[in-house]
């Protein structure tokens, strides 16, 4: 999921179910909505372009939201949730739950800032087009000049 959305860990830990991540139903995928108040340089970037997830995803997050989601006791509509609390996860919580995972799989230490940077420095080295390229920085809440 992270690698589909190289944003920033306080933007993925705050989406919210019907608000800031929202099924469309018509074309069957879900999607990323960022109003200005929902990102970092929000204020001087204003609404995002609705970022489509890859079609792949569908099954996977239906799934998480029709059978596993409900057992984290969500005491909010936030995507993701604390499994002991039910609260929205915390700057803490990303950090130990990306740096652990990373680890455990790769064997290097990394954080949510650095995955993100990764994902980047990946997508400039392959023969992405200026136009993906300009669509990555802006969802990455980066100027596109």
């Amino acid at each position: 999921f992270f690698a589909c959305v190289p944003d920033r860990q306080r933007t993925i830990r705050e989406l919210t179910l019907g608000k800031s991540f929202i099924k469309n139903e018509e074309q069957n995928v879900w999607m990323i909505k960022h109003g200005p108040d929902d990102y970092k340089t929000g204020k001087t970037y204003g609404d995002r372009p609705p970022l489509m997830l890859s079609a792949e995803l569908v099954p996977s997050i239906d799934e998480f939201l029709d059978r596993w989601r409900s057992h984290l006791n969500p005491k909010t509509n936030a995507l993701f949730c604390q499994p002991r609390t039910g609260q929205p996860l915390t700057q803490d919580s990303v950090f130990q739950i990306v740096t652990r995972n990373c680890y455990k799989y790769s064997g290097k230490k990394t954080n949510p800032h650095l995955l993100r940077d990764m994902i980047v420095t990946h997508v400039r080295e392959t023969d992405a087009s200026e136009k993906q390229l300009e669509a990555l920085a802006l969802y990455m809440g980066h100027s596109v000049q």
